[in-house]
Order: C-alpha cells, then sequence, then structure tokens
C-alpha cells in the first residue's frame, strides 16, 4: 500500500492479470477515453500489458499505480521524477529545472465515480505523499483545454496554471491544447 487515507487508497500497479483487465476495461470505455487517451485509441489487453508492464518491472520512470475508494478499485494514477526524464521529455514540460519536481496523471475509469469528489480525495493525497514523503519540490499536470472538470479539481487541490502548451498532446488525431499546471511544496493550497 502506498497510501491509505480516510476511503482512499492508492497502490503500486502490480504484475498480474487483474490489474490488466482493470486497465483493459477502463481504457475501452469510451466515456473515459473522450478525456485520457482518445476515443480513437482503444487499449485492449494485449496493448496494456505491453504499455504497462515495463513501468510496473521498474524498467521506465514511471510509476503506476492504481486508486481505490471504499476498498473499490476505481482509477489509475501514475508520477514520474522529471529529472528522470530523458532532456527530450523534460523539455515537453517547459520547465528550467526539474530536480524534485514529479509530473503525475490520473483519471477516474469507473464513471459512477465521476462528480463526487472523489479525484480531489486522490489528488490530495497523493500530493501530500510526493510533497511528504518524496522530498517534491514542485508538481505538474498537463490537462487538456477541454477538459474542464479535471482542471477545476485541479484548481480546487492548490495547482495554479503556469502556461499554455500549444498542440502539446494528440488527442483524436489532432495536437490538442493542455494547460502546464503546478503547484509548489512552498505553497501548498490542497486541502
Amino acid at each position: 500500500m502506498l497510501i491509505q487515507q480516510d476511503e482512499i487508497t492508492i497502490r503500486l500497479m502490480q504484475d498480474e492479470m487483474h490489474d490488466y483487465k482493470l486497465m483493459a476495461k477502463w481504457l475501452t470505455d469510451e466515456q473515459v477515453l473522450k478525456f485520457y487517451e482518445g476515443r480513437d485509441n482503444l487499449f485492449d489487453l494485449e496493448r496494456i500489458i505491453e504499455t504497462y508492464k515495463p513501468a510496473i518491472e521498474g524498467n521506465d520512470p514511471v510509476v503506476p499505480c492504481l486508486f481505490y475508494y471504499q476498498n473499490i478499485s476505481i482509477g489509475y494514477l501514475q508520477y514520474c521524477a522529471l529529472n528522470d526524464l530523458s532532456q527530450t521529455d523534460r523539455q515537453l514540460y517547459y520547465l528550467e529545472q526539474t530536480d524534485y519536481v514529479y509530473g503525475i496523471d490520473l483519471f477516474i475509469g469507473e464513471t459512477d465515480y465521476w462528480n463526487k469528489g472523489i479525484g480531489t480525495k486522490i489528488l490530495s493525497a497523493i500530493i501530500t505523499y510526493l510533497f511528504e514523503h518524496l522530498q517534491a519540490h514542485k508538481i505538474v499536470i498537463d490537462p487538456h483545454l477541454g477538459n474542464p472538470r479535471a482542471i477545476r479539481c485541479y484548481e480546487k487541490c492548490g495547482f495554479v496554471k503556469l502556461k499554455l502548451l500549444p498542440a502539446h498532446e494528440l488527442h483524436e488525431g489532432k495536437y490538442s491544447d493542455c494547460w502546464l499546471m503546478a503547484i509548489d511544496r512552498k505553497n501548498p493550497l490542497h486541502p
């Protein structure tokens, strides 16, 4: 268990069929894909294993996690120390300095749990973990402009918009603009 706080549990994703099948379920759901990966970018079980197994085994700097609400698996979260990325990948974030800076990404795969404030609880838990246990100085996230629900959640947790990232990520056949958002350790506003 990485984090257990109130009704929230976050754990490392395991090299187990159960975890891969959960991801395949979520990443073939059109409602989820509309905001994460794109509806034209389905992940069947074989692609899930191929994509996530290297990170699970520690052969990729991304740390993949599953999260639970009231002991029900409802979503995926990943984090990565940006200084562990290649120079090219770090440049995607347009940050001068990436030491002690972590990037995160997450989605709730069970759509019945959308719009209930659970994303804010999950995000608050991972922010606290990264600041307190991994000594992060800054955490960044880069949501699509077309995902206002996620942007509101991030702002509620203390993230601020730093800059617009034009044509930052391929989503549903076109490069989409994203916001680079960040929260600093010295000024965390999260609950």
